[in-house]
């Protein structure tokens, strides 16, 4: 790729110097360079380059090479590179400073050293299921000053300590929490983990879901949009935050070759739909008229939130559970995961942040008891869903009622209604 200077990184070196000198820490007069021609390095984006004044002499004297604007070859052979904080610890003098300034001064490089980072392009990563619980494990706080890990050749990944990804309600649990993201039967389904990172910290992830064997899984062959879906997407921060799920999403869309074209897999015969089908997210009300206007089409879009598929595991239980965003209802009788609510007694619900999973329990609207999904009652009058002891059976209405609208009638043994009895 070929060089170019960034006026954005030169513009955060010079805010940086600023800053420092506004605290009134005083410039080192042994680390004398061309401030003109700072700029970011070649080898290096992340890093500042800049030279000497006297090499500067050195080369007019000696080379007779004389550099106002210098080239790519220059920064090369005769810059040197370093980071933002080296660069700063030589251009200052900071063995003369007091606590306050020096604590100033950290955290002015450290605003630096991020605001350089956000530079970077956002790079997808696409990870086998095995790594989830280590991305989720990991979480920066006060307390929990976690070091950088690695995956495979992904060396000294992390989650910032200011990323929204730390507010994640999963961020920072337990590796055991996602134990059933390691056990999907990839004989029918595939899992895989999502990220983008801008240098090695993570700035978005979201789980992929595969609706495809893990063995049948091949790039070179084009994907249907209903085979996948894209769960929620989680971001750095809120600023420019659609535009990061957008890019995660149409990544994973190049990534696994998914054909948006629904005329691709029309059979032999048949006319164009003259529609496009695109994969199923979490988050497409969030990212869908920036999708839309890409497309920039008469064709009718279709686009949802919701998965076309459950997902089977290999148990009908675990120790813990994560909480799921999609993929909530555990069919323990059928060892599925599904995104569609069911009355079944065999579901739990991933809906709890302690590593619990919920019973598939309903809180009736009358009493406020927890009740079994499967011994709700339907109360029409009332418009409320009920346990089986705030109903009775009316025999007049051919309905179950509430018990406190019924009226027990010793005679006939059968129950009437308030309202339809003259009383």
């Amino acid at each position: 790729m070929q060089y170019t200077e960034n006026q954005k990184f030169i513009n955060i070196a010079f805010s940086m110097i600023a800053q420092i000198e506004q605290f009134k820490i005083v410039k080192n007069e042994k680390f004398n360079i061309c401030l003109q021609t700072i700029s970011n390095a070649v080898c290096n984006p992340l890093k500042i380059s800049y030279i000497k004044k006297e090499k500067i002499l050195k080369l007019i004297e000696h080379a007779n090479i004389t550099i106002t604007h210098p080239t790519e070859e220059q920064r090369n052979k005769y810059y040197n590179a370093c980071t933002l904080r080296k660069f700063a610890n030589n251009y200052f003098n900071t063995s003369v400073i007091s606590a306050e300034q020096l604590q100033q001064f950290n955290n002015i490089v450290k605003e630096a050293t991020a605001a350089a980072n956000l530079l970077l392009p956002k790079t997808l990563h696409v990870l086998d299921a095995e790594h989830i619980p280590q991305i989720y494990n990991y979480k920066y706080n006060n307390e929990n000053n976690k070091e950088p890990f690695a995956i495979g050749n992904l060396q000294g990944l992390f989650v910032g300590e200011k990323s929204d990804i730390n507010a994640s309600c999963m961020q920072g649990k337990p590796k055991s929490y996602f134990e059933i993201y390691n056990d999907i039967n990839t004989d029918a389904n595939t899992l895989k983990m999502a990220i983008l990172t801008q240098g090695n910290e993570i700035v978005a992830r979201s789980l992929v879901w595969i609706d495809k064997p893990k063995a049948d899984i091949d790039r070179r062959k084009k994907m249907q949009p209903s085979d996948i879906f894209i769960d929620r997407i989680y971001t750095k921060t809120q600023e420019h935050r659609s535009e990061t799920q957008k890019q995660l999403y149409k990544d994973v869309i190049k990534y696994f070759n998914i054909e948006t074209n629904s005329n691709y897999f029309l059979p032999d015969g048949e006319e164009p739909t003259n529609k496009i089908h695109l994969p199923p997210c979490f988050n497409c009300y969030d990212i869908r008229n920036k999708i839309e206007a890409e497309q920039n089409t008469t064709k009718q879009i279709f686009f949802s939130n919701s998965p076309s598929f459950d997902v089977e595991v290999n148990e009908d239980s675990y120790s813990y559970y994560p909480y799921a965003d999609t993929f909530q209802h555990f069919n323990t009788y059928n060892q599925t995961l599904s995104n569609d609510e069911s009355i079944d007694s065999d579901i739990l619900k991933l809906d709890n942040v302690s590593g619990e999973a919920s019973e598939n329990t309903r809180t009736c609207d009358e009493c406020g008891c927890d009740t079994d999904r499967e011994y709700l009652v339907w109360i029409e009058s009332a418009e409320q869903e009920v346990c089986e002891d705030c109903a009775v059976y009316c025999e007049d209405r051919q309905e179950s009622i509430l018990s406190s609208d019924a009226i027990y009638n010793n005679q006939t043994s059968e129950y009437h209604h308030r309202d339809d009895l003259d009383i």
